[in-house]
């Protein structure tokens, strides 16, 4: 099999859509597929696209991606298309389409509604606009009730969720030198967030939230990773109002399981994600960390596997009661039975499969 993958962005440049292509494709090639990647970074085919646009940019990738590829397409037995928004024609015989999230379902500020209304017709029409032969798959079911609601008439979209390197994220013996390392204390009860710092994730209600949850034990700290415009504000934010969080900044990936693997829980407050589970949450699992999110639709595997703890997503007095009440009855030692569960459900080698079986039926059809 001669697999062309078109995504907008690929390990290491990117977060969600890079790392789901890059992991399948390693597992893929393991296979013995030939995977070519193309994306504004390559590595295989680099076709760019306008810097730091949002929606403009992913036009303008797509329409660069159908250009390149109309007399080309005969040498590739699939295209893999990541979120495809191309307003002329596919140029590709057999294709795939994985959509990570939507511009339906993701929330922005009111200020932006106008951006998001844009996306939304974007979206409508480009993805309208494939061929209904072409199968779908998504990493959510929110992300498939956003397509539908959104108007995106597809007979059958299938969900194949995100997944976890189990080897590479997992539980290590060094808790203490890791610590040392970043600055954090040793006794410290550690809650962490991983992630860029944007709106839809809700970082100032984590910081409310904290605040309340900080006042039970002298030893609860908040540990933030990630960047992002909102990180300055945050910083000033938490000044203000003496919560106990340590800012890390922008992390490398390959220092991320070390990081998970000195905390003890895992925080989110994300009114909306469009992995399920986001690939945060599969990291935080497969190193042995109970989540503690807000309940929202992609979350809902944590409450129905036992792998942490759902709060309400907006009255935050009942958030408090519900994580003081978690943490207070916590036994430690489940930390092996969550590392398990991803393990036995997670691990990429598993998603790639569904990804292989998919890929071939449609070769095949």
């Amino acid at each position: 099999m001669r697999l062309l993958v078109c995504t907008t962005e690929y390990y290491p440049h990117g977060s969600g859509i890079a790392n789901v292509a890059y992991n399948v494709v390693q597992q893929l090639e393991k296979k013995g597929v030939e995977c070519i990647v193309c994306s504004p970074t390559g590595p295989d085919i680099k076709i760019e696209a306008i810097p730091r646009c949002g929606r403009l940019s992913l036009i303008h990738y797509w329409h660069r991606v159908s250009k390149y590829f109309q007399n080309r397409q005969d040498q590739y037995d699939l295209a893999w298309l990541h979120y495809p928004l191309i307003l002329k024609s596919n140029p590709f015989k057999k294709s795939y389409v994985t959509i990570h999230s939507t511009a339906y379902g993701i929330k922005y500020p009111c200020y932006l509604k106008p951006y998001q209304i844009m996306g939304m017709a974007l979206e409508n029409y480009c993805l309208n606009k494939l061929d209904a032969s072409i199968p779908f798959s998504s990493v959510s079911e929110q992300s498939i009730s956003d397509l539908k609601a959104n108007g995106i008439d597809r007979k059958k979209v299938i969900k194949i969720i995100n997944g976890v390197d189990a080897d590479v994220f997992s539980s290590n013996s060094e808790k203490n030198e890791i610590r040392a390392r970043y600055g954090l204390p040793m006794g410290s009860r550690i809650f962490l967030s991983v992630g860029r710092l944007t709106y839809h994730k809700m970082p100032f209600r984590m910081m409310d939230l904290f605040k309340r949850i900080q006042k039970y034990s002298e030893d609860y700290l908040l540990v933030i990773v990630g960047a992002g415009k909102l990180l300055p504000e945050l910083e000033a934010y938490a000044r203000k109002n003496d919560v106990r969080v340590k800012f890390l900044g922008y992390v490398r990936s390959e220092e991320l399981p070390e990081i998970y693997s000195c905390s003890d829980f895992f925080f989110m407050t994300s009114k909306y994600e469009g992995g399920e589970p986001t690939l945060t949450v599969a990291e935080a699992l497969a190193s042995g960390l109970p989540c503690i999110a807000s309940r929202i639709p992609n979350f809902k595997l944590i409450e129905e596997n036992n792998l942490g703890l759902l709060f309400h997503p907006s009255n935050d007095d009942i958030a408090e009661s519900e994580i003081l009440g978690y943490l207070n009855n916590y036994d430690s030692n489940y930390s092996k039975e969550i590392r398990n569960y991803a393990r036995k459900n997670l691990d990429w080698e598993i998603i790639s499969n569904k990804y292989f079986k998919e890929f071939y039926n449609v070769i095949q059809g």
